[in-house]
């Protein structure tokens, strides 16, 4: 950059507001799905694993990702203010550290994922893979870390070393660099996304469960389809005047990547939860039905059944993913170890007696047919 080429926040437009919008909007978002993610696991599954300990650095991160660009973001906003050469260094300071920390966001994300996948992965190859993956990841995000942050020494004197040609070459080192992780993200999304689609497969398990399965796989992969579209936009990073405009859409794809990647590993782990608000309306709507229109219990003459509620058996899950099987009325639940639960609904018969309502509400007049035998379920718990 030559010492005349100092960059301006005038003529911007509407990416300032696009990159506040972004950011605060994702903010907001990614901890919602990680409380919930922490609610399914801790609360509901008492299963708490590697991957979800490091989503939580991972998370931390990506917060200090959003507050240095609504920084930039708000600063861009009133260029009047903020258009003179210590409020630009600082915006250049800004993005430098923001450039970073995307950076270590992505690495954290990709080892929480991989962590995640290997709790369902038992091939020794597959296994291998996804440790490969992880290390090799890691040891670039790091360097890319490095490059990006201390190219030009200390992350402050970013504009005046570079006026000077005293830093790391933008053109030849950081550009290319960028390309490469950007490619190294999108095929380790995929590499474990695609992993677990032969085991998957030949589980014993009804088909609409595995398509949960194969849609979960590809969730985990969401990240890589901005890391594709991210590409376009790394050639931006050679300053000139024109350096905050042209890298505007290289800041909102380089947030919304590992935003996007959090919701979605999150996501993956919540079925539990939908499950427990869907049978908590069928259960209020069942309940609802059996007081009749003036909200009243429901006689024997009004009503020929009665759904009790169900009857569900929980140990404790050491690990594992968990996956339900819905034929012939039954819902079980497998993990890595052992069968965990067993859930059935069943229904009620009833006959008219000359106590009325009293009879229903004390248990008398009721037939109770014997439940049919359940078929054996059989699952190759080695995969979970």
């Amino acid at each position: 950059m030559a010492s005349s080429a100092v960059p301006t926040v005038d003529g911007l437009g509407r990416i300032p507001q696009e990159l506040y919008i972004v950011a605060v909007t994702l903010l907001v978002i990614t901890w919602i799905a990680v409380f919930a993610r922490a609610y399914v696991r801790a609360y509901m599954l008492r299963s708490v694993g590697w991957d979800d300990w490091t989503l939580i650095p991972t998370q931390i991160c990506y917060t200090a990702q959003c507050a240095y660009l609504i920084s930039m973001a708000r600063m861009e906003m009133d260029p009047t203010k903020y258009n003179n050469i210590k409020s630009i260094s600082q915006l250049v300071t800004n993005l430098v550290v923001f450039s970073g920390i995307y950076g270590l966001t992505c690495v954290l994300l990709k080892i929480s994922l991989g962590l995640f996948f290997l709790r369902i992965i038992a091939e020794k190859w597959q296994r291998n893979v996804i440790y490969a993956g992880i290390t090799i990841n890691t040891i670039y995000g790091i360097t890319y870390f490095g490059l990006c942050t201390f190219g030009c020494g200390d992350p402050s004197k970013y504009l005046i070393r570079i006026t000077l040609n005293q830093c790391i070459s933008i053109k030849h080192v950081v550009i290319p660099a960028s390309y490469v992780f950007t490619g190294l993200n999108a095929a380790m999304d995929w590499t474990m996304a695609l992993l677990p689609i032969t085991t998957i497969w030949h589980l014993n398990m009804p088909t609409l469960t595995k398509f949960y399965a194969y849609l979960l796989m590809l969730l985990g992969a969401a990240g890589s389809i901005v890391s594709l579209i991210r590409f376009a936009f790394v050639e931006s990073l050679e300053p000139d005047v024109m350096f905050f405009k042209n890298t505007g859409k290289l800041a909102i794809y380089s947030h919304i990547e590992p935003g996007l990647g959090i919701v979605a590993v999150c996501c993956a782990t919540l079925r539990p939860l939908f499950r427990q608000c869907i049978e908590g309306a069928k259960s209020v709507s069942s309940t609802q039905k059996s007081h009749g229109p003036s909200g009243k219990r429901t006689s024997v003459t009004e009503a020929s059944e009665i759904q009790l509620t169900s009857i569900r058996k929980n140990r404790r899950a050491k690990d594992g993913f968990i996956t339900f099987d819905e034929s012939d009325g039954m819902q079980t639940q497998w993990s890595n170890e052992h069968e965990i639960g067993v859930k059935t609904d069943f229904t009620v018969e009833t006959r008219s007696t000359a106590a009325g309502s009293y009879d229903v509400e004390h248990g008398k007049g009721l037939l109770f047919p014997e439940p049919p035998e359940l078929p054996e379920q059989t699952v190759d718990t080695r995969h979970f």
